[in-house]
């Protein structure tokens, strides 16, 4: 399975957005229909991001996205491709491509998916709202994503919000080493390597959770792992 990162600079014109408006829905019923896509979300717009980080047993919690750039994601798509460049076809295919940049990460092994992951994917939320976690990892303190005992805790983390019904996705991405970028640029494809966002840092992996607000989402961000080391981005979807 593979992950794209809808990636943005915020710079795209009305008539660029417009192109990307009208196109979009063509691209998802196309991959739909192969069997491709298998879900896929925008978000809401990095001013709606909190930061969380748990140091010495305080949590800090701060606005605005965790990496200092012009760049963002802007949302994701799940795919089931054969291969890389199965995936690099369908990303090329993508009408933001056209425009921004489309990151491709491959996962660490099968995703579960389940009917919570179902109705997400069709947009049925109930009173709740789903909000992406986004695993940041690098610099220091350091703890690697394959540490036995975070892996442990990791997974009873996941395990306690599925059995709270708020677990919708989740999963660990390949180092960035993997990250494959997608640019058409005049009906060309241009790859380069490596994660869109150009910092020590990288996404390591992230979750997807169903939560009454803000505040409940950012409860469980605290109670994972990974925030006592590294730092966890808090993102709602885009609602209608």
């Amino acid at each position: 399975m593979y992950l794209l990162f809808i990636c943005s600079d915020g710079k795209a014109t009305p008539e660029e957005a417009a192109v990307m408006r009208r196109e979009c829905p063509g691209w998802v019923e196309e991959m739909d229909g192969r069997g491709v896509r298998l879900l896929g979300r925008e978000l809401d717009l990095p001013a709606m991001t909190s930061t969380v980080r748990v140091r010495d047993g305080e949590t800090l919690v701060t606005d605005g996205p965790f990496a200092d750039t012009k760049e963002f994601v802007a949302g994701f798509d799940l795919l089931d491709c054969a291969d890389l460049d199965e995936a690099i076809e369908a990303a090329a295919k993508h009408p933001v491509s056209w425009f921004h940049t489309i990151e491709i990460r491959p996962l660490t092994g099968r995703l579960r998916l389940g009917e919570k992951a179902s109705a997400f994917a069709r947009g049925e939320d109930g009173s709740a709202r789903p909000y992406m976690l986004i695993m940041w990892m690098g610099g220091s303190p350091a703890a690697p994503l394959d540490d036995e005992a975070v892996m442990r805790e990791g997974e009873a983390w996941r395990q306690d919000v599925e059995a709270r019904g708020m677990q919708v996705l989740g999963n660990a991405l390949q180092d960035p080493d993997t990250a494959t970028m997608v640019r058409v640029r005049g009906g060309q494809t241009v790859l380069s390597d490596g994660p869109f966002i150009d910092t020590k840092e990288f996404i390591a992996g992230i979750e997807v959770v169903s939560c009454a607000d803000r505040q409940q989402a950012i409860q469980l961000a605290v109670a994972h792992p990974i925030a006592r080391y590294h730092a966890i981005e808090v993102r709602p979807f885009y609602g209608q």
